[in-house]
C-alpha cells in the first residue's frame, strides 16, 4: 500500500507534465532537435532541523552531468509566439555526491524529468531563458532505521525531480550553442515517506548545445489570428476557481507502524487575466493535516490540525494546461496560533473543458516538503467590455488587431 500510493501521487506529477506538453507541441518531428550535455559544480544545502542537525555535514560541493533533448518550438501554434518560442526537452540528471562517506549514507542520485524553457530575453544570436522541469529520480540509498538512520534527508528510493534554473545561450555556429546555467535541483517525495528533508543541489553548469538537422526559421504571425478556447480575447475580465486535493503521508518509517494520514485541501482563488498568456491574482487555502498529532501527541482536537493561509496567485498558460506559482503565508497549527510561516506552492492543471480542470501542486516551506497533493477543480470566467470610449483606442499587448 505504501508503495503504491508513493509510486502513483509520483507518477502522476510526471505523467500530467507530460500529457500537457503533448497536447500542446504537437508539432512535425523532422526539425529544430538539439541535444545538450552539460557539466555541473554543485553545492549541497541542507537547513538545520530539528530531528538531526549533523545534516550540516552534507553540506558540500557535488559534481553532476546531464544530457537533453529538447524540440525548438518555431511559431505553429499561436501559444508558442505568445511565449517567445520556447523549447521543450527530455533530461536525463546524474550524480554521485563525490565524497565517498557520504554516498554510503546518500548514495547516487539518477533522474529523468521534462521540462519546459521560456525565453526571457529572446534574441537571434544569444538568449536569457527560465527553464522548469518535474519529474521523477532514483536515490539508491534511503533512511533505513538501522542500517542508515542518520540519513534524515530522504525516506524513499523513488522521488520527484524539480529543475528550476536560469540559462544563456550563445549561438557559436549556426547548429552549435554554449549554455551556461545557474539554478536548484531539487529531490523529494513531498513528505509522502517520512523522514523528508530534501535534497537541493544549487549549482552552475556549463556545456554545449547541436541542432541534429539545420533548425526551422520562426514563424512570426503579422495578423491577429483567430481566438482558439482557452485563449484571451482581448476584453476584460477576471476568473474564480476553487479545488480540492488531497495528499498522503507515511510516518510509519519514522515514528512506528500505522502512521499513515490524508491531507486534505481546499483553495480558491480570484484571479486578473493580464494578457492571453497569464493571470495574477490573491487565494485563500484551508488544509486539514492530522499528521500534525504525531508531533505534537498534546493537539487532540480537530482544529489543531487546521491551517488556514493567504497566497499571492500566478497563472501561466499554454493553451489546455497552466502552470501555478503561490506565496503565501498561514498559521502555525493549532488553528487559532498567533504565530506565521511563509510557504511555496507550485501546481500545474490541465483542463478538460472551458471550466473543469485537473490539478497536481507540491507545497513547501523553508525549501522543505510539506506535502504533494493531486484533485480536480472547477473555474469560474466573468467578462465585463471595455467602456466604450477605450474600443477605439485599444490594442493587444501582444497582438494588433
Amino acid at each position: 500500500m505504501k508503495s503504491h500510493a508513493l509510486h502513483t501521487v509520483l507518477c502522476l506529477l510526471c505523467c500530467l507534465l507530460i500529457i500537457g506538453v503533448r497536447q500542446v507541441c504537437a508539432q512535425p518531428t523532422h526539425k529544430n532537435y538539439e541535444l545538450e550535455a552539460r557539466a555541473h559544480f554543485g553545492y549541497l544545502y541542507f537547513q538545520n532541523d530539528q530531528y538531526h542537525s549533523a545534516l550540516g555535514r552534507y553540506s558540500m560541493h557535488a559534481p553532476a552531468v546531464e544530457l537533453s533533448l529538447h524540440h525548438n518550438t518555431y511559431g505553429q501554434h499561436r501559444w508558442e509566439v505568445l511565449h517567445n518560442y520556447p523549447s521543450i526537452g527530455l533530461t536525463f540528471y546524474y550524480s554521485g555526491f563525490r565524497n565517498d562517506s557520504i554516498s554510503k549514507e546518500l548514495g547516487r542520485v539518477f533522474a529523468l524529468y521534462p521540462y519546459i524553457n521560456f525565453p526571457i530575453i529572446p534574441n537571434e544570436k544569444s538568449k536569457l531563458t527560465f527553464k522548469l522541469g518535474v519529474g521523477l529520480s532514483y536515490l539508491t540509498n534511503k533512511f533505513h532505521p538501522s542500517e542508515n538512520y542518520h540519513n534524515y534527508a530522504i525516506g524513499s528510493h523513488v522521488n520527484a525531480a524539480v529543475n528550476l534554473s536560469f540559462e544563456y545561450r550563445q549561438r557559436i555556429v549556426k547548429r552549435l550553442h554554449l549554455v551556461t546555467s545557474v539554478g536548484l535541483t531539487h529531490f523529494s517525495n513531498g513528505a509522502t515517506r517520512t523522514p523528508n528533508m530534501g535534497i537541493n543541489i544549487f549549482s552552475v553548469a556549463t556545456g554545449f548545445s547541436w541542432y541534429l538537422k539545420p533548425p526551422k526559421d520562426l514563424v512570426d504571425y503579422k495578423l491577429r489570428p483567430k481566438n482558439y478556447l482557452f485563449e484571451f480575447d482581448g476584453k476584460r475580465h477576471f476568473v474564480t476557481d476553487v479545488q480540492y486535493t488531497a495528499g498522503f503521508k507515511d510516518m510509519s518509517q519514522q515514528y512506528g507502524t500505522h502512521q499513515y494520514f490524508f491531507i486534505h485541501n481546499i483553495a480558491g482563488n480570484l484571479m486578473l487575466q493580464l494578457t492571453e498568456r497569464d493571470r495574477v491574482g490573491i487565494g485563500l487555502e484551508w488544509v486539514y493535516d492530522p499528521s500534525l498529532r504525531t508531533l505534537y501527541p498534546e493537539w487532540s482536537r480537530t482544529r489543531d490540525c487546521m491551517k488556514i493561509g493567504g497566497l499571492l496567485s500566478y497563472e501561466m498558460m499554454l493553451d489546455r494546461v497552466s502552470f501555478m506559482f503561490n506565496i503565501g503565508i498561514r498559521n502555525n497549527a493549532p488553528l487559532f496560533n498567533t504565530s506565521f510561516l511563509f510557504y511555496q506552492k507550485v501546481g500545474a492543471r490541465y483542463y478538460l473543458n472551458d471550466n473543469l480542470f485537473a490539478t497536481i501542486s507540491f507545497t513547501t516551506y523553508d525549501i522543505k516538503a510539506d506535502f504533494i497533493s493531486v484533485g480536480i477543480g472547477y473555474h469560474f470566467q466573468h467578462k465585463y467590455y471595455l467602456p466604450q470610449h477605450e474600443k477605439k483606442s485599444y490594442r493587444s499587448p501582444i497582438f494588433p488587431r
